[in-house]
């Protein structure tokens, strides 16, 4: 009898907050779930506002209708409604309804999937009210679905961290983009170990701090190591789902992959400090430049006045120097606008190549006649070349060209000893090793990296305007080969030009 009183009790309490609920519109509307009463007949007696959405009806189109005439709750293909109702009367006071159930309005064809329940309430042991409650999945099924095909085509993954195990958990896309094995999930140490040393004490601060309860919401940078031993950039940002007394229960976040965009930004950057750095040696080389041309100019505008000049009273031999000096500056002026104009066809890709079969002794022993007399007085010119010639496939024209610039750099810098210059094949048997070697103090060490640069020159005070060199390396490019420089400060540098074998037209 206790407990009968009891059940009894609680079914009028029920019914009571029921009618209660029927009553304040307000309360029974603020519901986040559809809610529809009806009695034990099927008569709807109310029905909330998320209801009323859901099914796309109006007030009057549910309130007061017969339940079982205007909707079906189905399972499958089979309308179960009547037989829920059938177990409430039989006694059943709760019902859950089973996966993969969906509402459709009868007469209509407007239906979703839902999960909910029937509760059943009775008075004096009989069913008098049913209250239905159902959340309609379906818009969230749907929304999931876009949200994970949007995400399959893009490189961000949702991740939260589990504060009760330690753990991220996160989306098993973001282990297959790394390269590894699928999961659901790594703990705090795996996860510091995949993160870069020089953002790890940045970025596990930040998530500390998080954990804490110290939200920062600026998204972070770092980088994670792959399955393929490279590092690949990241960026994250999170918010807390919940706090607990100022503390967060979860925090929850996305990260997404943003390494094309960081090689396009340091790409970016690189260029603009390439631009900068060009513009500055530009200016250094316009401004340089009039002092390049005018200085052979003035020589040869000055001495050829002197030799014109019938009141200079000048000697055969005065007259034969100073013819010397005009043609020896005349030689200067020419080889810069050469390197000039080389240089414009290199910027416009217009630099033109003849290739033909070349004995390398006739072209060294050329070089060599026409360099050695452009030595300073105590500078030996060495040709080392062996007894039989070598032909290559290669334009003779331009790799005089390279030759003589690479003696002409090491003319500025060797003041005594010796300038040697020879070739030799690679014992890869693959390449021609071209060489020319001095007794110079070598280049400093902050300047090898920038020799091959254009207008840069490792002494300001040495002439010509830091072309020679650069030029020279586009065509061993060209050729398919490059430029080395073999140095040892203060005993002096070598240049190596590596021609293959297998050079083509």
């Amino acid at each position: 009898m206790e407990d009968h009183y009891s059940e009894k009790e609680g079914n009028v309490f029920l019914s009571q907050v029921c009618d209660q609920m029927i009553a304040n519109d307000v309360i029974f509307s603020a519901l986040s779930v559809g809610s529809i009463i009806f009695n034990h007949d099927g008569v709807v007696r109310q029905m909330n506002t998320r209801a009323l959405e859901d099914l796309n009806w109006k007030r009057e189109e549910g309130i007061g209708k017969n339940l079982f005439e205007i909707l079906g709750v189905f399972s499958e293909t089979r309308n179960v409604l009547p037989e829920i109702i059938h177990r409430l009367n039989q006694g059943t006071k709760f019902i859950e309804l089973v996966p993969n159930t969906y509402i459709r309005v009868l007469n209509g064809c407007d239906k979703f999937y839902i999960n909910g329940q029937f509760l059943g309430l009775r008075e004096n042991g009989y069913l008098s009210k049913i209250i239905f409650l159902f959340r309609n999945y379906e818009r969230e099924l749907t929304q999931e679905y876009l949200l994970n095909l949007a995400l399959a085509k893009t490189k961000i993954f949702p991740w939260f961290f589990d504060l009760e195990r330690n753990k991220m958990v996160i989306d098993p896309r973001w282990f297959i983009h790394l390269g590894y094995p699928a999961s659901d999930y790594l703990s705090s140490a795996e996860f510091s170990d995949m993160v870069h040393p020089d953002d790890r004490e940045t970025l596990l601060g930040a998530l500390a701090g998080q954990v804490a309860g110290s939200l920062n919401k600026k998204p972070y940078t770092y980088r994670l190591h792959r399955a393929d031993g490279t590092w690949e950039w990241f960026e994250a940002q999170s918010v807390y789902l919940g706090e607990v007394n100022g503390m967060p229960y979860r925090i929850v976040g996305v990260c997404q992959s943003i390494h094309e965009h960081k090689m396009i930004e340091n790409n970016l950057m690189d260029a603009r400090d390439k631009a900068l750095v060009s513009d500055k040696l530009k200016s250094a080389f316009l401004a340089n430049m009039s002092h390049e041309i005018r200085t052979p100019l003035n020589a040869i505008v000055g001495f050829s006045n002197l030799l014109t000049d019938p009141d200079a009273g000048l000697d055969t031999e005065e007259k034969k120097e100073y013819a010397k000096l005009i043609n020896t500056n005349s030689e200067q002026l020419l080889l810069l606008i050469s390197d000039i104009l080389d240089l414009s066809k290199i910027e416009a890709n217009t630099m033109e190549f003849h290739y033909s079969e070349q004995s390398l002794n006739d072209l060294f022993t050329d070089i060599y006649h026409a360099q050695v007399l452009n030595m300073p007085p105590n500078v030996e010119l060495r040709m080392e070349i062996p007894e039989n010639s070598f032909y290559l496939r290669t334009d003779p024209m331009r790799l005089k060209q390279v030759i003589n610039n690479l003696i002409n750099n090491a003319i500025k810098f060797t003041a005594e000893g010796y300038i040697s210059f020879g070739y030799c094949v690679a014992r890869n048997g693959k390449e021609v090793c071209l060489y020319v070697q001095d007794t110079g103090p070598g280049i400093p060490e902050e300047s090898r990296k920038k020799i091959f640069e254009r207008f840069y020159k490792a002494d300001s005070f040495k002439g010509g305007v830091g072309l020679g060199l650069s030029i020279s390396q586009t065509i061993m490019r060209y050729f398919g080969g490059n430029i080395e420089l073999n140095f040892d400060l203060g005993q002096g540098t070598c240049f190596v030009a590596r021609h293959p074998l297998s050079c083509c037209a």
